[in-house]
């Protein structure tokens, strides 16, 4: 009231109009739902006051999550729960205010020390005239683990190595680049038939039947397989086939491992013949000699056949060492050694002994005179001159075979009767033959 006893209009209480007060309702309906749903979201919610560092206000889930009571999260600092450190958050946060982004990717350390990666969606929103960060929080730990864990899967499936998925009937679901170049056979090509495509035939039913047995006792295989290239090639592989079993532990898919292990073959096989063979021949050694001469006889009793054994020795052959030198002698014995080949048949073992010695078993030599005839073709073979060092030179071989009944199983006494019987044939002139029965 003034001095004239008016009370000033502006001091009078007016009654708020109907509009004003449906506005103040809304709000207040509006306010009560927003907070409803802040309390019980399942989400993570922050609110946070991005200047001061200062948790304003937590949900429920966030107390849950972090494992701190809702009264201690509400007026938390950040650097609490912020395991990076303060230049990247700050970095980040820049970032949100200014509206350039406002999906982030922290480490947030829980009550507990653990750390988890969360996905912060970041919103600026405006409360009592204050600009304050509303932050939505995800937990990605487990999904980052798994897209980790997916590229390393992926990873190691594009590898060197041939791989194969196929569902648990065995038809093929996926296969990787090293598959498609090891086999020739294309990822459209692949897809949708089974393994048997690749199948060689040099294994029969019962390897199969018995890998699949074993694969289904204990969810895994391994071995050595022969399979074919989609050129024809056959080529041999170390196979590893593993199943993929389901939370019920019933196998849902296998996953084979294709090793190509030709070259490891091929080293395997060039051992094997320097141990077994002449090194500057490639006939069979003394080892395999042998080795074979058993065979023979085993073949011999079984058949009731004779076998006839042959021991040579060159004749002449020192000379050549002599004015040539022994570069030029293993010329001249290699070319001996295809001469000896070229005389004998496929089912003939033709042997370097050693030096200038040489050995040949024919098996079913039931015939006197065709171990004659062929020690006749030998001596006429040898016998034909030799084109070394631009000269023509001539050598000559002595000959002693043993006829060995099915029933002789003495190895060394066949071999040393044929010995004996080849120093008779050079007591004799040389270039020539004896027997010894």
């Amino acid at each position: 009231m003034d001095k004239s006893g008016i009370i000033p209009e502006a001091w009078i209480a007016r009654p708020l109009s109907d509009q004003q007060r449906l506005s103040d309702d809304n709000l207040r309906e509006s306010e009560a739902y927003f907070r409803q749903l802040f309390e019980l979201h399942h989400d993570v919610m922050l609110l946070i006051d991005y200047q001061a560092g200062i948790i304003l206000d937590a949900n429920p889930a966030a107390a849950e999550f972090y494992g701190y009571p809702l009264k201690k999260l509400r007026g938390m600092h950040v650097s609490q729960i912020n395991a990076q450190h303060e230049s990247e958050i700050d970095r980040d946060r820049k970032k949100a205010i200014v509206g350039e982004e406002n999906i982030f990717t922290f480490e947030h350390r829980l009550a507990n020390g653990d750390i988890r990666t969360v996905e912060s969606h970041i919103s600026l929103v405006s409360f009592r005239g204050k600009s304050l960060f509303f932050s939505i929080i995800h937990d990605i730990t487990e999904r980052i683990r798994a897209d980790a864990e997916l590229h390393i899967v992926t990873a190691a499936f594009e590898s060197q190595e041939s791989m194969v998925i196929t569902d648990a009937s065995g038809v093929i679901l996926k296969v990787n680049h090293a598959f498609t170049k090891t086999t020739g056979y294309t990822m459209e090509e692949a897809v949708g038939q089974t393994p048997s495509l690749l199948k060689s035939g040099r294994h029969d039913a019962s390897f199969y039947k018995s890998m699949w047995k074993t694969l289904k006792r204990t969810g895994k295989w391994q071995g050595e397989v022969w399979d074919r290239r989609k050129s024809g090639e056959i080529y041999p592989k170390w196979l590893m086939i593993t199943a993929v079993k389901g939370d019920d532990d019933v196998t849902t898919h296998y996953v084979g491992l294709h090793l190509d292990i030709t070259e490891r073959k091929q080293a395997e096989e060039k051992i094997n013949n320097m141990a077994y063979h002449d090194h500057l021949t490639g006939l069979a050694n003394r080892a395999l000699f042998f080795d074979h001469m058993q065979q023979a006889i085993a073949h011999g009793r079984r058949n009731k056949n004779f076998i006839a054994v042959l021991m040579l020795d060159l004749d002449h052959f020192k000379p050549i060492n002599d004015a040539l030198g022994h570069e030029w002698g293993d010329k001249a014995l290699v070319e001996v050694s295809k001469r000896l080949l070229k005389c004998a048949r496929a089912t003939d073992t033709v042997a370097r002994i050693g030096g200038d010695e040489f050995s040949i078993i024919l098996l079913d030599g039931n015939s006197r005179n065709f171990a004659c005839r062929m020690a006749e073709k030998i001596i006429t073979a040898i016998g034909k001159p030799l084109a070394l060092n631009d000269s023509q030179y001539s050598i000559g071989v002595s000959i002693g075979i043993c006829l060995a009944s099915p029933d002789d199983q003495d190895v060394e006494g066949i071999v040393s009767r044929a010995d004996t019987a080849m120093y008779q044939a050079k007591e004799s002139g040389r270039t020539c033959y004896r027997i010894s029965e």
